[in-house]
């Protein structure tokens, strides 16, 4: 094995040296032939020189010298080589050096194979960063324009902290009074007392009466009449009345109402032989009666078109009144924009605003409370600190709509009210205006009733149902005649005559409260009943039941 491998080597060594030789060889032979082809080269320059000056003929062997000099570095290159090649040792030591480089490169090779891909990467990663440094660019030019834009920007003021006081919830006392206001535009609007804005309404609308009443032709109440303080045993509160003499002369001026003759019956159905005019229903044999004071309907519809949409209403506020329940009207108030007040002006010394919380702060039991809408917090928490200054009690709410309505408690249960502004003619027009209709509605009841109630019968009944259908609804038609359609008719003439001698002021209870309007009730048409009642089941007598309470309002 060892020969074999000795041998192997010889014939590497005896290669190399081949090729050394022939190397050697070759450039001999190039060697040779550039100095033939330099002779003859320079033979025919020679022959074909022209004739030349003497400074030409220096150069040319100035030439001539250097040609001759690298002609003998050639000869001792070619000498050096010789003497510097290889020997046998040193040639097999760089053919296995040869063998370990490439062993020892493959990986390299390996690596530079995709070196096109890595160029492909390279320009990719070359076109992002001139796409980045376009942006950067723009970036930087934006940022120099928003520096001097910023350098020209005054200098944002820093305002102090509000400080807001944490809440204390408290019960508000029953017996107090909450005094409103309203944080809206940025402004306090200071309402007050509702049962001030509710008697103004009332007072505009008794004021306007002749164009507010209610002058229809319809079966119903025209008239309610105004509560005293005294009750009934039933807890009711019973009417204010006032005694009306009638002399000859005047019974001689309702000589109209002396035409106006009715059929009058009881409870019970049977109708009074002997007919009454409307004075001698009112007065009988005597020339005196104790008539309640009353006061006429009005129109709900005409109302409301009256006060319109906040036509009405004081320097701060619109007015905007609608139907409530039943028979009654309520209240609700608007916010002028050129109203109120701004924090300067309520916050400045002996201000109107500073007035109120003084009058607020020696007063019982009275403490503000207010409607805050989303714009006007602010506001809100500047009148609170002054409100605070001077110890008024307060509580608030959020607040978004555009009208409010503002509740009282109901610690007010009676007013004294002036009969004087109560317009004594126009009531007398509309009883003349009314009166017949309703006396001439009242004879046909009674005269057709029979024939009303046989209508009324369903069709499906006949026999002992069908009388006893005839027997209930007669009584109990009969008994609204009497305690409902007779008296309706009567409080119409009524009303004008009370008023006659009612005047100056009296103690009136109040039966509602705001938003509701106290005073003012509307003409709800009332029909008599076509069918009897249901009867009921016996039940036992229900407690007497405890007085409504008093909305709470939670302080803070």
């Amino acid at each position: 094995m060892a020969k074999r491998r000795r041998g192997e080597e010889e014939r590497s060594m005896d290669s190399l040296m081949d090729a050394l030789t022939n190397v050697v060889g070759i450039l001999l032979l190039i060697l040779i032939v550039s100095s033939l082809g330099i002779s003859a080269a320079v033979r025919q320059v020679v022959e074909n020189l022209p004739e030349i000056s003497e400074e030409e003929l220096e150069a040319m062997k100035v030439s001539r010298e250097k040609t001759l000099q690298n002609l003998e570095d050639l000869k001792q290159t070619h000498t050096n080589t010789l003497n510097n090649l290889p020997t046998e040792e040193e040639a097999a030591s760089l053919a296995a050096e040869l063998k370990e480089f490439e062993k020892n490169n493959e990986e390299l090779a390996e690596k530079t194979s995709d070196i096109e891909e890595w160029k492909a990467k390279v320009d990719q990663e070359k076109e992002k960063k001139e796409k980045n440094e376009e942006k950067v660019t723009v970036a930087d030019k934006k940022n120099r324009e928003l520096a001097a834009i910023l350098a020209q920007t005054p200098e944002v003021e820093v305002t102090k902290a509000k400080e807001v006081a944490m809440p204390n919830p408290r019960r508000a006392d029953e017996e107090s009074r909450a005094y409103y206001l309203v944080c809206k535009n940025e402004k306090l609007y200071y309402i007050g007392d509702p049962y001030e804005h509710a008697f103004k309404i009332r007072d505009v609308i008794d004021q306007n009466f002749s164009d507010l009443a209610f002058t229809g032709k319809a079966i119903g109440s025209y008239t309610y009449s105004l509560k005293s303080l005294k009750k009934n045993d039933r807890g009711s509160y019973l009417p204010v009345t006032e005694e009306f003499r009638i002399s000859r002369r005047e019974k001689e001026a309702l000589g109209s109402w002396n035409t106006l003759v009715a059929k009058w019956s009881s409870r019970t159905g049977e109708i009074y032989k002997k007919e009454l005019s409307i004075v001698d229903r009112i007065f009988g044999d005597d020339d005196k009666a104790e008539i309640p004071i009353s006061k006429f309907r009005y129109d709900a519809k005409k109302i409301t078109e009256f006060f319109g949409d906040g036509k009405y209403g004081p320097r701060d506020f619109k007015y905007f009144v609608t139907k409530g329940n039943g028979d009654r009207m309520k209240m609700a108030l608007g916010m002028k924009e050129d109203g109120g007040w701004t924090p300067d002006q309520f916050l400045a010394a002996n201000s109107e605003f500073e007035q109120a919380c003084k009058r607020a702060a020696i007063a019982r039991r009275v403490f503000f409370y207010y409607f805050v809408a989303p714009d006007s917090f602010d506001t809100y928490l500047q009148a609170r600190a002054k409100s605070e200054q001077f110890r008024v009690a307060a509580g608030w709410t959020i607040w978004t709509g555009e009208k409010i309505e503002p509740k009282a408690i109901p610690q007010m249960t009676s007013i004294r009210y002036n009969l004087n502004q109560l317009p004594k003619d126009d009531y007398m027009k509309v009883a003349q205006a009314v009166g017949p209709y309703m006396v001439a509605e009242l004879n046909k009841e009674l005269t057709e009733v029979d024939a009303r109630i046989q209508a009324a019968v369903p069709k499906e009944l006949n026999g002992a149902k069908k009388q006893e259908f005839v027997t209930a609804l007669k009584a109990s038609r009969s008994a609204w005649n009497a305690s409902r359609f007779q008296p309706y008719v009567i409080s119409i003439f009524q009303a004008p005559l009370a008023l006659q001698e009612a005047s100056f002021e009296k103690e009136i209870a109040i039966e509602i409260h705001p938003p509701e309007i106290p005073g003012i009730r509307t003409f709800a048409a009332s029909r008599p009943p076509s069918a009897p009642p249901k009867p009921q089941p016996a039940k036992p007598t229900p407690p007497k039941p405890p007085a409504p309470k008093k909305p709470t309002i939670i302080l803070d």
